[in-house]
């Protein structure tokens, strides 16, 4: 149960005003660069022959591995590091690169093997985290923790807890770690936070907890934030005055589809470039037994994912990075340098000027006439520089869009600084506002941040997704409304898609000032596409998703657009 005075302030930092943005900017490095590229082996639970040798041929020189505790203190205070698996850093070492290691597991001699909480078992992990970098020099870095917010990588009473209780109990771990690690060896780089997802309330609680002290980076594996969401989520994770400055490591991200791996890393760099991340981290590096697309398979063929790796370290790692996005919101870009632009977004066609070579995110030259895709990357190479002025974007037909202009108020307004609707819940005639929320503040929430209205149950917007409430004779629905600025002439494109899990699906309802255009619900797939709708200056189009009945697993996937015919 969270306490109200938790819940307090994770409100007030989630609507904290505008002095906190400032805060952030001043802690923003003055010239980002390229995040220094990793890659997580798993070379402490075995490995195929020679994975540091193929590693290291596509250009991998940060490793990010584990360590078990157990396997190298198996009586107090008595340590071995003599079997491979607790050796390996060794090998790094002699490949000329240098490792990273997880610290996460608890030991069976200490607190029964689960996650340490007793002042003895907490302090002999900080011992053995002094060890293990005394041991072998070339750890630059520890990582305390293990995706600590969740359950899969924690044992005893530490998992039954709530996730800010969870947050609290993880700082003693981390304060004992660091301490004994930096007086050790006051050059070791300590990550704290070690989070799945970008869980804003757990990372506040651990920083209220005074964790910041005791970390020089936030580990973060933002697996639920979309690329295009990224810089908006860390917007929010450094209204807290302790993360204004913190630098911030993604020290795993991945994806499971071959096909679409290369993009996924691409686009992902780009945005942690912009958004002030130091090291990006790609996971796995080497085959493992989950579907996770690997730097390289087991016979030693570069994946789509590990040629996006080594374009990124020949043009972008590194190197100074800005925003290199059009003027309109329905794009993404990155400039990296004088020669180098990263371009994606809503369709549009792109010209660059003669003597400009064009890649996909493969590495692989890009020919014919040339259009932007939302999930496809294209890479623009000038290798006489001027980059920024030798590409010409035409114009998207895109008025507004619901997943490229998603934006978090800082306040109660319904329509957020960029957004191209005002986005507010209703329950008949009254309009209730749709805050800024956290993420992960309690049981039963997301883990990353998105908006909602804790006096009216579970409701919840995302840039991908909705959740109405309600009951059957008082519904509580999502509305996003646009208000036209001019006289103009519009098209709608609506899709919703509920889970399966939905008892009696969704009801979906758009008006024109309140005169109803459209219609439908139930559990299947709902679209809507109006064209040529006339608006007056002055008008407005409510596009409104509630229960169909129940609010039953109502969790839906949605995507609203507004186009010029």
């Amino acid at each position: 149960m969270i306490h109200d005075h938790a819940l307090f302030r994770v409100l007030r930092r989630a609507l904290a005003p505008a002095l906190a943005i400032v805060l952030s900017m001043q802690g923003a490095t003055a010239e980002p660069v390229g995040p220094a590229l990793g890659a997580a082996s798993n070379l402490s639970q075995g490995r195929a022959k020679n994975d540091i040798g193929l590693a290291r041929a596509l250009g991998v020189t940060d490793f990010r591995d584990g360590m078990a505790w157990a396997r190298a203190e198996k009586r107090p205070g008595q340590y071995r590091f003599d079997e491979a698996r607790t050796r390996f850093p060794d090998e790094i070492a002699q490949a000329g690169a240098h490792v990273s290691v997880v610290l996460n597991w608890g030991n069976p001699i200490f607190d029964g093997g689960n996650t340490p909480t007793s002042p003895e078992a907490v302090a002999a992990f900080g011992a053995f985290a002094a060890e293990l970098i005394t041991r072998f020099p070339v750890i630059d870095s520890l990582e305390i923790g293990n995706e600590f917010n969740g359950v899969n990588f924690v044992r005893g009473p530490i998992k039954q807890m709530t996730p800010l209780e969870r947050a609290r109990a993880y700082v003693p771990l981390l304060e004992s770690a660091a301490k004994a690690a930096r007086a050790a060896r006051p050059d070791i780089r300590i990550s704290g936070g070690a989070t799945h997802s970008l869980p804003v309330a757990y990372l506040w609680e651990i920083l209220d907890a005074g964790g910041a002290a005791y970390m020089d980076a936030l580990a973060i594996h933002p697996y639920t934030t979309p690329a295009e969401q990224f810089t908006r989520q860390i917007a929010v994770l450094r209204r807290h005055p302790e993360a204004a400055g913190l630098p911030i490591e993604i020290t795993e991200f991945a994806h499971a589809d071959p096909a679409r791996a290369a993009g996924h890393f691409l686009r992902n760099y780009c945005q942690f470039a912009l958004g002030g991340v130091s090291r990006a981290v790609w996971y796995p590096m080497n085959l493992r037994g989950e579907k996770h697309v690997p730097l390289y398979t087991p016979m030693g063929r570069i994946t789509p994912a590990g040629r996006a790796f080594r374009l990124i370290a020949e043009h972008m790692e590194g190197q100074p990075v800005a925003d290199a996005a059009p003027d309109d919101p329905f794009a993404y870009g990155c400039r990296f340098g004088d020669s180098v632009l990263v371009l994606w977004g809503a369709p549009r066609e792109v010209v660059p000027d003669e003597g400009v070579t064009v890649l996909d995110a493969e590495g692989n030259t890009v020919t014919g006439p040339l259009g932007l895709s939302e999930t496809e990357p294209l890479v623009f190479v000038a290798a006489q520089g001027g980059i920024g002025n030798r590409v010409t974007m035409g114009k998207s037909a895109l008025i507004a869009d619901s997943y490229h202009q998603f934006a978090y108020p800082e306040g109660d307004e319904a329509l957020a600084k960029g957004d191209g609707f005002a986005r507010f819940a209703r329950r008949g005639n009254r309009d209730i506002s749709l805050h800024t929320l956290p993420g992960q503040e309690a049981r039963g929430t997301p883990w990353f941040p998105y908006r909602g209205n804790p006096d009216f149950g579970p409701i919840r917007l995302t840039a991908e997704m909705l959740l109405p409430g309600g009951r059957g004779d008082s519904p509580v629905d999502i509305v996003h409304r646009y208000t036209a600025p001019e006289d103009q002439t519009v098209s709608l494109s609506a899709r919703f898609a509920v889970t399966d899990r939905s008892d009696d699906g969704i009801a979906v309802t758009i008006t024109k000032n309140g005169a109803p255009l459209f219609e439908n619900s139930g559990k299947t797939p709902i679209e809507a596409d109006l064209v040529d709708l006339a608006l007056s200056a002055g008008d407005h189009l409510d596009i409104a998703v509630g229960p169909n009945g129940n609010r039953k697993s109502d969790l839906t996937e949605y995507r609203i657009r507004l186009t010029r015919p």
